[in-house]
């Protein structure tokens, strides 16, 4: 199959959306890659659906203009007055979704040519999943320039010990059931952690993540990620989560009192050092 062709819905595959948000500050050049990404597979998504997270530039515009009339599929374009955040941006997307499964997608950050196939495969394989994630690889620069990979864990029993301490999935990846989202409230207005406290959720009700072996995405990574992930307005949003996922059934005082100290250390060391820690106990 010639990439980038119509694909119409089939029994092969289920049919299914991509949701990706933007907003003022992203580069025109990455989101020009990022959407690339997704219409150059070998299975190419019935509907892309790009969230406008308050007034972008006029480059940015473009980008999506652009695509919009060269798509041949379905190519929703939603427009929030002023910036919200990714999760309610998230929501809005989500609304418009005309398929019962939709993939996420970060602005920035590039699909390897294969990943719906490999996620749709991994749908048929495992039809008890209600969300499927992968592998990334994170580069600085240049898309070769490979800093580090996040490995997660693959099967649901093993992805439900890891959330106890740290994300089980990676965000970028994840393919997961629209009426299983909605049915949980959809993503929480947080920032940053919005998309682990709705794993948490998937989990703690009982439904079942799945990640792939492959590597799936390459991730952008940049200084200010790093950065954000500090600061004191962020660790206590983050120890109220973890105490709420206790009650929920997510792990115990033990397990949140270790996570909550590996943060406050996170929060009070150098941005330098906050890429290492953040690495190997955090993320």
């Amino acid at each position: 199959m010639k990439k980038g062709a119509l694909i119409k819905k089939s029994n092969r595959f289920p049919a299914f959306s991509v949701l990706i948000t933007v907003y003022s500050k992203e580069k025109p050049e990455f989101l020009e890659k990022s959407i690339k990404s997704v219409i150059n597979q070998t299975v190419v998504p019935n509907q892309i659906i790009i969230v406008e997270d308050g007034k972008l530039t006029s480059e940015l515009e473009k980008v999506i203009e652009n695509h919009r009339k060269s798509f041949l599929n379905d190519f929703t374009i939603v427009k929030l007055d002023k910036n919200m955040g990714r999760g309610i941006a998230s929501n809005a997307g989500i609304e418009n979704a005309t398929n019962e499964w939709i993939a996420k997608m970060d602005s920035d950050d590039i699909s390897k040519p294969d990943r719906f196939e490999i996620q749709l495969k991994a749908i048929q394989k495992h039809p008890e999943a209600v969300a499927i994630g992968g592998q990334i690889e994170e580069f600085i620069g240049r898309q070769s320039n490979i800093i580090s990979k996040r490995k997660v864990p693959l099967d649901s029993e093993s992805i439900f010990k890891f959330a106890k301490y740290r994300s089980p999935v990676n965000n970028p990846t994840v393919m997961f059931k629209k009426s299983v989202v909605k049915e949980l409230g959809e993503y929480s207005n947080l920032r940053f952690l919005e998309d682990y406290d709705l794993w948490v959720k998937m989990l703690t009700a009982g439904f079942k993540i799945v990640n792939v072996p492959e590597t799936l995405v390459d991730m952008r990574m940049s200084d200010s990620l790093y950065s954000r992930r500090g600061g004191f307005k962020y660790l206590f949003i983050y120890v109220k989560l973890k105490d709420k996922w206790r009650r929920m059934g997510m792990g115990n005082y033990l397990s949140m009192f270790t996570s909550d100290a590996a943060m406050l250390l996170n929060t009070v060391i150098p941005t330098k050092v906050r890429k290492l820690t953040y690495k190997k106990f955090l993320r």
